[in-house]
């Protein structure tokens, strides 16, 4: 019985003893937990617009790093943001647009911080272009500007030459002067089928800041927008090109990008027209896609990876020479080809690009009231009574 109780007192002081010498460990593990060892499985989910990226640079990023891309496509950004928004996404990089999709999905938590240490290529990038992104990310720490261009027009010269020999085709008359417009009427004139694509540009054509968020402005805007409607044959933003290469239209507001494909098309069709793309000399919008990290994203160490490989100078070339876009790699510029970098509605130059501007979101009683106007213009209607009435402006004034 004695022997018992002393192995029970030694029992009792071996299980202090342990106690006392696991509680510095116990406390270290309750103020400095380490992060779980979790090693990303060989992928990275990449979803991105389609034709941006060939697909001998994916294989070659694949064969570099062991690593498998799974590429998904979509072509517009609602897509996109309702993926985002909804969580579990499931993808690595996303490429959406910065303006107005980039800045309300960063308030909206749905993209990590950018671990710039993993990216030693973004000293190859264009500071131009980074401090227009700040309308978007202020800081520069979630999204990582790469794709950008120009809002403008295109147009089928011998059609307007057959309408109007002296036309102003370089200036937003082509599209909002009544009495320039309502020459091309009968062979087509289409606009961007947005709100935040059309009113920022009248306003630059008008000389209002396109980043006006006065109500009295877009009242401004919409009197003159309904002056031109009866002359707009459709809103088009996925057909332009193809309705400029088939006759169905001579004018058409566009976005740089597609409307380097229009001529490239009408060749390979054997259409002997020239369709020309034009930045106004009244300036306007400018187009920004990203890169950016979703929040949840399954293998961010290999996004980080995929994205640094896009940032390399020779990589960003021949991205920009197959898709005939300006990238934001400064370092590529030496690569790419002469006959699209010395192309000013590609890249434009510097009296352009200072005129050109990235659109910054608006209040949400902003976005409303424009909306119920672009309703009303696109079915040629004047409201007498808007619920939101702004004040006339008796003074005539004048995006992307």
């Amino acid at each position: 019985m004695e022997k018992n109780g002393q192995a029970l007192r030694w029992r009792k002081i071996l299980l202090f003893c342990i106690l006392i010498l696991s509680l510095p460990i116990g406390m270290r593990a309750l103020f400095y937990p380490t992060a779980p060892s979790h090693k990303e499985k060989p992928y990275v989910n990449v979803y991105n617009w389609y034709g941006m990226i060939p697909a001998h640079l994916v294989q070659q990023f694949e064969e570099e790093t062991g690593l498998t891309v799974r590429y998904d496509l979509y072509d517009n950004n609602e897509i996109l943001e309702a993926k985002l928004f909804s969580g579990n996404s499931g993808y690595d990089v996303v490429f959406p647009s910065a303006s107005p999709y980039v800045q309300r999905q960063i308030e909206a938590g749905v993209y990590q911080k950018l671990d710039k240490t993993l990216l030693p290529n973004l000293v190859h990038m264009d500071s131009l272009i980074f401090d227009r992104m700040r309308v978007a990310d202020p800081n520069l720490e979630f999204a990582i500007p790469y794709y950008w261009g120009t809002f403008g027009f295109a147009y089928v010269e011998e059609e307007i030459k057959k309408r109007l020999p002296g036309a102003p085709t370089h200036s937003y008359r082509m599209l909002f002067d009544p009495t320039i417009v309502s020459h091309f009427s009968d062979c087509g004139v289409t606009l961007l089928d947005e709100a935040v694509d059309v009113y920022p540009a009248a306003m630059a054509y008008l000389g209002i800041n396109p980043h006006s968020d006065s109500l009295e402005d877009l009242t401004k805007v919409q009197q003159d927008l309904l002056a031109i409607r009866p002359f707009i044959s459709r809103f088009s933003s996925s057909r332009f090109v193809n309705e400029l290469v088939s006759g169905e239209s001579c004018v058409a507001q566009a976005w740089s990008g597609e409307a380097q494909l229009a001529q490239q098309r009408a060749d390979e069709v054997g259409k002997p027209i020239h369709i020309r793309y034009v930045v106004p000399e009244e300036g306007g919008t400018m187009w920004i896609d990203v890169m950016a990290i979703p929040k949840d994203a399954p293998h961010p160490k290999n996004a980080h990876k995929f994205i640094n490989f896009l940032l390399r100078s020779e990589v960003a070339a021949e991205i920009a020479n197959y898709t005939q876009l300006a990238v934001t790699v400064k370092g590529a510029l030496p690569l790419i080809e002469d006959k699209i970098k010395n192309d000013p509605t590609i890249f434009p130059k510097p009296e352009t690009l200072a005129k050109l501007k990235l659109d910054k979101p608006q209040a949400l009683s902003y976005e409303r009231h424009r909306t119920r106007l672009w309703t009303q213009f696109k079915i040629g209607k004047v409201d007498a009574h808007p619920s939101e009435p702004a004040p006339m402006k008796t003074s005539n004034i004048r995006k992307g």
